[in-house]
């Protein structure tokens, strides 16, 4: 690091610190808001912006620790609901499983499946079509930073392949359309995601709502087929020169994709096998008692037991899932800043802080005039504004605390908002810093803002559209 990031991160630490004590000094007990609220909040927006500044490890611990001196919640209650909250042992159960996917081979295996197709031959559009596909579809059960690197890496194969260089249109169009694919894999689909966990965590606790995975599901795949006709609209809308895609030989990729082992055989069997028991049982607990029972173990029990049989069968004397080393695979930072984001949806709901009272009690006045719906809308344009400049994960948290405050006591089906309001803060393509993959992108230079931001865009003109359209869309589906 050098010492000009070393200074403009000490001034984001002084600047965090100076918010604080403003905070702290400025606000009153009124309004509805209480002297512990004020805590809280002079405590949370300077980690917020510190979220968005810095980082979200070490911030995200001293978040917890900072918690626990505003006395909003005991030791225990901090340490429960955010190390020990459901959202972190699904994403670390989930991302344990999706390094057995990619180390046996399984994923390769399923993307190259794709372009290998007779019908891919001398046809470009279709090359992207079925290319993107994979990474769309298997995203759905993978988490989209593992799956951001592992496509990454088979586009710059696939282009090296086709004489193609970075800067070329048809270069960039692949990398972006693989980077438009990746936000919608990061949203559309709780199995292995933490986006979608922690705001059905914040759901349940803030609105005493549960949102289940099929129902998510049956909200969030039509919104990814929506938006993947987008992404091949706007390929189309491209027009690259893809005069380099004679070079792709068909037969060539399948010569040389290697056969699934018996070890990738066994793993893709098994996560099959997960994704049964996560969905089925709230589809058919009202078939027979044992559905209605592994109905009440949840979504991560399934997926543990998969870990364990993986861990324990062998094939020429390995394990199938080595689970010391995929442990080192498992990227924490995310997984801490998302028990920590969870954590604080108790003191922003909690009736000792006030900050719910206090924030509809100011931001009444300003959105009286406004419909329900009205709402809803400005909150969507809003959230695919800033997740674009900002963390998307933050972005999703704030806009849907300003919606729980706003649309509380009305009519507004807060599970189908919950989701719209997660899907619009995820539409982060337009720079660097939208999204946690985004840096893998632009750093490399196999995207830049300048030959993308026209069909970035048309992208997330496209999202705000959809997610509107959306909006009655999920209503009816979630009841």
């Amino acid at each position: 690091m050098t010492m000009s990031r070393f200074k403009k991160e000490y001034i984001h630490y002084i600047i965090a610190l100076v918010i604080g004590i403003v905070l702290g000094l400025v606000l009153q007990p009124t309004n509805g808001l209480t002297v512990v609220g004020i805590r809280v909040v002079a405590i949370l927006v300077p980690v917020l912006y510190l979220w968005l500044t810095t980082n979200t490890h070490w911030t995200s611990l001293l978040a917890l620790a900072l918690l626990i001196m505003t006395t909003a919640m005991t030791p225990n209650e901090v340490w429960a609901g955010s190390m020990g909250h459901f959202v972190v042992i699904t994403v670390v159960t989930y991302m344990l499983l999706n390094v057995c996917l990619k180390e046996t081979g399984v994923i390769n295996k399923i993307a190259f499946w794709f372009i290998s197709r007779k019908i891919v031959q001398g046809r470009p559009y279709v090359f992207m079509a079925m290319f993107f596909a994979s990474n769309v579809i298997i995203g759905l059960f993978m988490d989209n930073l593992s799956l951001a690197v592992i496509y990454i890496g088979i586009a710059e194969v696939l282009c090296k392949q086709m004489g193609l260089k970075k800067g070329d249109s048809f270069y960039t169009c692949i990398f972006t359309g693989v980077m438009w694919g990746n936000v919608l894999l990061s949203i559309c689909s709780p199995i292995a995601h933490a986006l979608p966990n922690i705001i059905m965590g914040l759901a349940e606790s803030q609105l005493g709502i549960t949102i289940t995975y099929p129902q998510w599901l049956a909200v969030g795949i039509p919104y990814a087929a929506v938006m993947f006709v987008v992404i091949m609209l706007g390929c189309r809308i491209w027009n690259p020169d893809t005069s380099a895609f004679k070079n792709f030989d068909v037969e060539k990729i399948k010569a040389e994709s290697k056969p699934l082992g018996k070890d990738g055989k066994f793993a893709a069997f098994m996560f099959i096998v997960v994704i049964f028991f996560v969905l089925s049982p709230s589809l058919l607990k009202g078939v027979s008692p044992f559905f209605k029972y592994m109905n009440g173990l949840g979504v991560v029990v399934p997926a543990i037991l998969a870990v364990v049989v993986l861990a324990i069968v062998r094939f020429e004397d390995k394990p199938v899932l080595d689970v010391p080393q995929a442990f080192k695979q498992v990227p924490w930072p995310p997984i801490i800043f998302a028990g920590t984001v969870s954590v604080f949806a108790t003191p922003l709901s909690s009736e000792a802080t006030g900050i719910t009272v206090w924030l509809s009690n100011c931001l009444q006045p300003v959105m009286s005039k406004l419909s329900p719906f009205g709402v809803i809308v400005l909150l969507i344009i809003l959230s695919i504004i800033m997740t674009n400049f900002l963390s998307n994960t933050v972005t999703m948290v704030l806009f849907f605390n300003i919606g729980a405050v706003l649309l509380a006591g009305g009519n507004t089906n807060m599970a189908a908002f919950t989701i719209i309001i997660a899907l619009a803060a995820s539409m982060a393509t337009l720079t660097p810093s939208a999204a946690v993959p985004s840096p893998f992108f632009f750093g490399p230079g196999h995207v830049t803002m300048k030959n993308t931001l026209s069909h970035n865009i048309f992208f997330l003109i496209c999202a705000v559209v959809v997610s509107i359209v959306f909006v009655p869309i999920a209503t009816a589906m979630i009841h």
